[in-house]
């Protein structure tokens, strides 16, 4: 099996990304952070656990998250091309995913590192807005994807919703926290000759998305 990493900041546009990926590589999208917030909505003690760490910005901690994610792993269909969404974000992380992948027969992988100014992140995530229906996601500070009406979606007119995780306080420390921890998940993997870099910087994305192909299309080929 084949799978890809996206080492990036938050609101770096890893769900762009993986979108199209899903859509033109047939790639299965496992969302850590969805899997979070999912989880989150359940009224127990875990839920209001991870509720609070989605609020905060701060790291679920290794215990519950590999247990999610390996709940998750072992739904995967042999032959399936998957793309792992917000794992690894520290070293010791990225060590004990690499035997998990191993053992799942994950043979090659590739892991790409998005580079995202810290302006544009924010403005990215603070002026997020999802649809809850279609999941279709636009940006209130972006005039390329506002939604045609303000808060009602394009597609199927829902009103569109800011996700609880989606300010500025949790925008920072999540941000602080990626800096602190990823130069040496950026190191690990470029040692393995697996990593490659792509800048995401500007609001076209077509740019981004003929860089993704041509490096994903040589990897699945």
């Amino acid at each position: 099996m084949k799978g890809v990493i996206f080492i990036a900041p938050p609101a770096a546009g890893k769900g762009t990304l993986s979108k199209y990926l899903v859509t033109h590589h047939g790639f299965r999208h496992i969302s850590v952070g969805n899997l979070f917030r999912e989880r989150a909505k359940q009224n127990d003690e875990e839920g209001k656990i991870l509720s609070e760490a989605l609020k905060t910005g701060q790291l679920i901690d290794d215990e519950r998250l590999f247990s999610m994610i390996n709940s998750e792993l072992l739904t995967v269909k042999k032959g399936e091309k998957i793309i792992l969404d917000g794992l690894p974000r520290t070293l010791q992380q990225a060590e004990k995913l690499d035997i998990i992948l191993r053992d799942l027969n994950v043979s090659e992988l590739l892991v790409i590192h998005i580079n995202v100014e810290k302006e544009i992140l924010k403005l990215r995530m603070t002026g997020r807005r999802i649809c809850p229906k279609c999941q279709n996601t636009y940006n209130i500070y972006s005039e390329k994807f506002k939604p045609n009406k303000l808060d009602i979606c394009d597609s199927c007119t829902s009103s569109l919703i800011k996700r609880e995780d989606d300010t500025e306080k949790s925008f920072e420390v999540r941000y602080e926290i990626y800096k602190k921890n990823s130069e040496p998940i950026v190191s690990y993997y470029k040692n393995q000759n697996c990593l490659y870099e792509l800048d995401f910087n500007n609001e076209d994305h077509e740019i981004a998305l003929k860089e993704l192909d041509r490096i994903v299309s040589a990897f699945v080929d």
